[in-house]
């Protein structure tokens, strides 16, 4: 039976055109989050944190893994994120990022950035490709991605804004980066491509400090906030050097720590923006307008209306709104239509205790995850009846929890602390084996010769009889090496090229009661051999 080909009429033709004009598809990202459970802050390009897998349901451990050091010499204040092989990535404030393999805990490749304090605040961004991209206290905006040899990440381009960095990257439909930066000002980075470097495109000027990250929405524009006290919805421009239009803004009325924003705008798919300021008051606004749906101030009237809340929201399918505040509370609100307009009101709440800065990760079993100021973990389920939600379990770090917890599709959670440890929950999965040698991890110390002397910091992976490190020495920059074990002894080489030394660094040294000495060659600088001595610490 042969059938009549089908003939779309011109009146056909012209309405799916209407459709098209009206109902535009949202573009592809050029630089596509990668496919994982987690490869960014909050979860997804809409900063929503919620995850489609159930968490784990006690506080059994998986693994623990430490930087050595704690607070500002080592904490953790980033959120972990996932890449698309399943490796865990993380920055903690001695200045090195960290990728660590989700069954193990182990590193699989760490990069030194020139800060050693304080000195990572962003959490990275994970394209298909498997690049990370990050900012960092030394001013820099990196993209690295795993080595091809050794342990020391590959840069595949770095900018230098010339300014420390807070907040994490997010992308626009173009591929362009954005972030924000100390000197107060957000900006549209173009990444490096072939021969060309990576470039600024545009940047954009608030009036107060940048600790929010920017949201992008799928048609582009770019939700940003301020301590200024203010939200912006920006169109970047197409070209560079063109201005940055401004669609709208939002004031709090306040601003810094009466008002200002330090967390990001969550966007839910019915066109609301989410965020609350340091006046105690979480906000919903119309991302096309600017204008106000409705507004929730349950931090403000516990009397909190100073530095009042620093967590991000959470975003459930129902709409349900999950955040923390200063009074050490967790809401659940929503959105509630009446005679008079739409307001909100809380579902429920959970009793933290101390104050809360990090930020709520939900589930799809309806469980909220989240971290107190005392470094309590807290695993909370949703009242069956009443207002006050229930602790599933509870886990106490020993540092303040800032950082946000990411989950992976088999359940595995994984936070960070001040305490400088990144923690690994899985209720099921057995614990990771213990294969490193004693050389492997974190050190930190002194180098010390007759040309220079500086402080340094090493990682170390320890295969068996092999030893492949990085390092960053104060002075003379970062590099790599690898080496050799036999028994408590190491010895290594690695080149060296600073504005004094060229050549190759040689050394061998002794680990004894939990130090490595060293005594090491650079055989030419200025000229002649130069003998020096290090000494490492693990923590």
């Amino acid at each position: 039976m042969l059938h009549k080909p089908i003939v779309f009429s011109a009146t056909i033709l012209g309405v799916l055109l209407l459709l098209l004009i009206m109902f535009p598809l949202p573009p592809l990202f050029s630089q596509r989050l990668a496919e994982s459970p987690w490869p960014t802050y909050r979860g997804n390009l809409k900063r929503t944190g919620i995850a489609p897998f159930k968490g784990p349901t006690t506080d059994k451990l998986r693994w623990v893994f430490s930087t050595g050091l704690s607070e500002k010499e080592g904490g953790i204040e980033t959120d972990p994120v996932i890449g698309p092989d399943g490796t865990i990535y993380f920055g903690a404030n001695n200045g090195i990022f960290y990728a660590l393999d989700p069954e193990s805990g182990t590193i699989r490749w760490a990069f030194p950035t020139d800060f050693d304090t304080f000195a990572i605040y962003s959490t990275a961004f994970v394209d298909q490709q498997g690049i990370v991209y990050l900012g960092a206290k030394d001013g820099k905006v990196y993209a690295l991605t795993a080595p091809r040899k050794g342990i020391m990440g590959d840069v595949v381009w770095s900018i230098n804004l010339g300014t420390t960095i807070q907040t994490s990257p997010a992308f626009t439909p173009d591929g362009t980066l954005v972030i924000g930066a100390d000197d107060w000002a957000y900006y549209g980075i173009t990444p490096a491509r072939g021969t060309s470097g990576a470039k600024i495109k545009w940047r954009f000027q608030t009036q107060g400090t940048l600790i929010s990250s920017p949201t992008v929405d799928f048609d582009g524009t770019v939700f940003v906030a301020s301590m200024d006290g203010k939200v912006y919805a920006l169109q970047p421009p197409g070209e560079a050097g063109q201005p940055v239009k401004v669609l709208w803004t939002f004031a709090s009325g306040g601003r810094d720590d009466k008002g200002g924003f330090e967390n990001a705008p969550a966007i839910d798919n019915e066109g609301t923006l989410y965020i609350a300021a340091n006046d105690g008051v979480l906000y919903a606004l119309d991302t096309k307008s600017g204008k106000l749906k409705w507004s929730f101030d349950g931090v403000a009237r516990a009397g909190y209306r100073t530095y009042a809340i620093f967590s991000s929201v959470a975003i459930g399918s129902d709409r349900t709104i999950y955040f923390g505040g200063k009074n050490g509370d967790l809401y659940a609100v929503q959105e509630r239509a009446g005679l008079f307009g739409t307001s909100a009101e809380a579902l429920w709440h959970y009793g933290l205790g101390p104050g809360i800065q990090s930020s709520p990760l939900l589930t799809n079993d309806g469980t909220v995850y989240i971290g107190d100021e005392r470094g309590t973990f807290h695993a909370v389920r949703p009242p069956q009846a009443g207002e006050q939600g229930t602790a599933l379990w509870k886990f106490s770090t020993k540092g303040t929890l800032i950082s946000s917890p990411a989950l992976g599709a088999d359940g595995t959670l994984y936070v960070g602390s001040m305490d400088g440890k990144l923690y690994a929950f899985n209720s099921s999965a057995g614990a990771a084996p213990a294969s490193v040698g004693p050389f492997s991890g974190t050190w930190y110390g002194l180098y010390e010769s007759p040309l220079f002397s500086g402080k340094v910091r090493v990682v170390l992976v320890q295969k068996g009889t092999q030893l492949l490190f990085t390092w960053f020495l104060d002075g003379a920059g970062r590099g790599e090496a690898h080496g050799t074990v036999q028994g408590n002894r190491i010895e290594a080489s690695l080149p060296i090229k600073t504005a004094r030394c060229q050549g190759t660094l040689s050394g061998d040294g002794r680990l004894e009661k939990g130090e490595i000495r060293a005594e090491v060659r650079i055989d030419r600088c200025m000229g002649n051999p130069v003998t020096g001595k290090l000494m490492l610490r693990h923590g």
